[in-house]
């Protein structure tokens, strides 16, 4: 599973990628992005090139850090010679993002202990990014990762012109090389990696610092990393086509940001009341939703389906078949025309559904921990139900919950892949403010139209943060059911949540949620 995270805004001053800023300007967001698409050409080229396997026989018995920066070291280089022949029109970016970081980098020659400097300086040779020093005491250690990172080139433009187990040998090789230099100095106490590329752990080497300095200097670092990819210059910065993705993206990126500070403004009106701290949206992680809902394929068809048969019942017209009823009008023109073999004199009836609009409210406090999965699973069962059984994007929505609300859903927005992915990014945290979070969820859904409102509540039912949070939470039931919205308690492992609600259910997985939701769901609509 990798994750690319997305560019965003710090501070209102900065764009921040990868834990690096740039000035919120244009000239920013070009580099901004230029890395976010150094990134996802890296992972690419993995997959295209790297056969990470190949190294397990080498790497048996070895200082499992100093392995891992070998390979991953001789890897980068690997894939670059990979780009060059193949897709040379990703390497100006790739080289772009080696600069700009090598820019933020602290002083190599300050970094300590001596196998981490060794290690940093052989990264950021392998890049051609390396400035040496030119001091007495660093020449001769510079000298030697100069040489080691040359070395490790040519093999691996060897083992690229190579085939079969040559080529592992070959790659092998280089691997060995960076690994004699660094553990010759001692332990690595972490993995040095350009914040683009893959991340092996925690590595504090690269500042999120604006990039100042001697302008010379940088430009000479920059010509030596693209003649380092095969470029004479920058091929990407006045690419037209670059320029127009990267205005368009800033264009989409800024009226996303635009739209959600204004639903969170709105939400924060909504939580004034109330103890709630903050109005937040969860951190994104679509790759965990498509799992959760991949395996509960089953359960979310079988809920689809019981509440639509529930529906269908509940909306049977009693003297009618099929649907269509007689039209007398025609029938009677019919018989005084003789016209006997005539047999459309039948109008469809208009369905009869009654139009509904769901809020669905999470438990993400620390108390709902130990069955995590199973909620994240519960919310991602409801929130596929709600988009299919009701049509209208604009009528249901969905929030989590601890001590701040998290907004997954709101109504103004479509159940597409963002709100997809704070399904999946949901975590367990903080208290349980219950009766805080109904009220904002009751308010939000009291703006909609809708001839049955519903507010879906699945907690383990153990309000917690404030004195008499019981009492309030009863309260606030009560104020919900006077004002017509009807209210389902969904109980995760836990009947604490029967007390409160009186339509509920109580299960402990999602696969529960066909017998037990649409069981309550019914007893609920015979009231609509």
């Amino acid at each position: 599973m990798v994750k690319l995270p997305a560019p965003r805004i710090v501070d209102e001053k900065f764009y921040m990628l990868h834990g690096l800023y740039n000035d919120l300007d244009t000239g920013g967001w070009d580099t901004t992005w230029r890395n976010y698409r150094a990134s996802l050409f890296h992972l690419s080229l993995h997959a295209a090139f790297s056969d990470f396997k190949a190294y397990g026989p080498w790497a048996k018995g070895k200082d499992v850090a100093a392995a891992t920066f070998a390979v991953s070291l001789v890897e980068d280089v690997n894939i670059t010679a990979g780009a060059k022949a193949k897709w040379a029109g990703v390497l100006a970016d790739l080289a772009h993002a080696n600069y700009t970081s090598a820019l933020r980098l602290v002083d190599p020659d300050d970094v300590e202990p001596s196998a981490l400097r060794f290690a940093v300086k052989a990264l950021l040779s392998s890049a051609g990014v390396f400035t040496s020093g030119g001091t007495s005491l660093t020449r001769e250690e510079d000298d030697e990762v100069s040489a080691l990172a040359d070395g490790v080139i040519k093999k691996v433009d060897e083992a690229v012109k190579s085939k079969g187990p040559e080529r592992k040998t070959l790659l092998a090789e280089a691997a060995e090389e960076v690994y004699s230099g660094v553990t010759s100095r001692g332990a690595l106490p972490e993995i040095p990696y350009f914040p683009h590329t893959d991340a092996h752990g925690p590595c504090d080497l690269f500042q999120g610092k604006l990039v100042e300095g001697d302008q010379n200097k940088s430009d000479a670092l920059l010509r030596s990393a693209f003649a380092r990819v095969g470029l004479a210059s920058d091929t990407g910065a006045a690419d037209s086509l670059f320029l127009s993705e990267a205005r368009e993206i800033l264009a989409s990126t800024e009226a996303l940001n635009t739209r959600l500070a204004k639903v969170k403004a709105h939400y924060e009106e909504l939580t004034a009341p109330t103890r709630l701290d903050e109005v937040e949206f969860p951190p994104g992680d679509y790759g965990n939703f498509m799992r959760v809902r991949a395996a509960l394929a089953g359960p979310i068809k079988n809920v689809r389906d019981q509440l639509n048969l529930v529906k269908n019942v509940l909306d049977d017209v009693s003297g009618h078949d099929s649907g269509q009823q007689l039209d007398t009008q025609a029938a009677m023109q019919v018989m005084a025309s003789g016209q006997s073999n005539r047999t459309d004199v039948f109008e469809q009836l208009e369905p009869m559904t009654k139009e509904e609009a769901w809020a669905i409210l999470i438990d993400a406090s620390k108390s709902t921990t130990s069955f995590a999965h199973e909620t994240k699973g519960i919310a991602t069962c409801l929130a596929e139900v709600a988009s299919k059984m009701i049509k209208q994007h604009d009528q249901w929505a969905m929030y989590s919950f601890n001590n701040s609300i998290q907004i997954i859903k709101d109504f103004a927005e479509d159940y597409g892949i963002i709100s997809k992915a704070r399904i999946g990014g949901m975590t367990q945290r903080n208290s349980t403010l219950l009766p805080d979070a109904i009220q904002v969820a009751y308010k939000a859904l009291s703006t909609r139209e809708a001839a049955v409102r519903i507010l879906v509540v699945v907690s383990d039912g153990y309000p917690s943060g404030y004195n008499d949070i019981g009492k309030k939470l009863v309260s606030v039931i009560k104020e919900v059911a006077k004002s017509g919205i009807f209210l389902m308690g969904v109980g995760v492992d836990s009947g604490a949540i029967k007390q409160y609600f009186p339509v509920n259910c109580v299960l402990s997985s999602p696969y529960e949620l066909m017998k037990t939701f649409a069981k309550s769901y019914l007893e609920m609509a015979y009231n609509f």
